[in-house]
């Protein structure tokens, strides 16, 4: 598994994490038009999948700078992991592999399965504090921990924060050994409130907070009707309590 680590100073503004675009180009757009242009932008995966603008999804996240890992729907796209025939028609990967210019193509193969980032206050040499971003878990990019998963993976090391993706809902779970955050999905919502989730993580205070992007749902529902995308998968995006 590739791994890289980055250092980030975090001043005015706090970190801000997003995960499960799923190539859902009005979330991810709803998403970064609230984010300052200044902030750091993390991503725990899953780019691509499900929808219809995988390039300018990915064309997006590079302009924008947002540091980036792989998902399993990632891998599914670059042949570097295998799912199911039958879950094709929701998952969308031939039409996805098709439609992927090369270019971006080679920018997400060379994306790491974990991001290990050292985050400390700007200017004020104090501790740091340590994120490892995983997609699913640290040992597995299709597992899936909710709130009341047990954990039976090993803890990493040194590490204060567990960013994770996946599950699409939003988590923040304390641990004995540090703290789960999950910002839910930016592109396939799956906890039943419409829009695209997205949380920010401030140093100064330890808080994680919860955000909801608002977008055209309706409108993206009728352009992914238009382009005979899987009912199910058009239907999830509207669903409430």
């Amino acid at each position: 598994m590739k791994s890289v680590d980055i250092s980030l100073e975090q001043s005015t503004y706090p970190l801000f994490i997003i995960s499960d675009i799923h190539a859902n180009l009005p979330a991810l757009r709803a998403v970064l038009d609230e984010i300052p242009d200044e902030a750091d932008v993390i991503c725990a995966g899953d780019l691509l999948g499900y929808y219809t603008e995988p390039n300018e999804v990915c064309e997006l996240l590079r302009q924008r700078g947002v540091y980036c890992i792989k998902g399993n729907h990632d891998k599914y796209v670059l042949d570097e992991l295998s799912y199911a025939d039958s879950r094709e028609s929701k998952y969308r990967i031939q039409p996805t592999k098709a439609q992927l210019s090369e270019d971006n193509t080679r920018w997400v193969a060379s994306l790491p399965d974990t991001l290990h980032i050292s985050l400390a206050a700007a200017g004020k040499g104090g501790a740091v504090t340590t994120l490892q971003v995983s997609h699913g878990s640290p040992v597995s990019v299709e597992e899936y921990i909710y709130k009341d998963t047990p954990i039976t993976f090993e803890w990493p090391g040194s590490v204060d924060y567990l960013v994770l993706g996946h599950t699409h809902h939003p988590i923040r779970r304390a641990t004995d050994q540090g703290v789960i955050i999950n910002p839910g999905s930016v592109g396939q919502v799956r906890d039943r409130v419409p829009g695209a989730a997205y949380a920010s993580f401030s140093l100064a205070t330890r808080e994680v907070t919860f955000h909801r992007a608002v977008y055209d749902v309706t409108a993206y529902q009728q352009q992914l009707r238009q382009r005979a995308i899987d009912e199910a998968m058009i239907d999830i995006l509207s669903r409430v309590h």
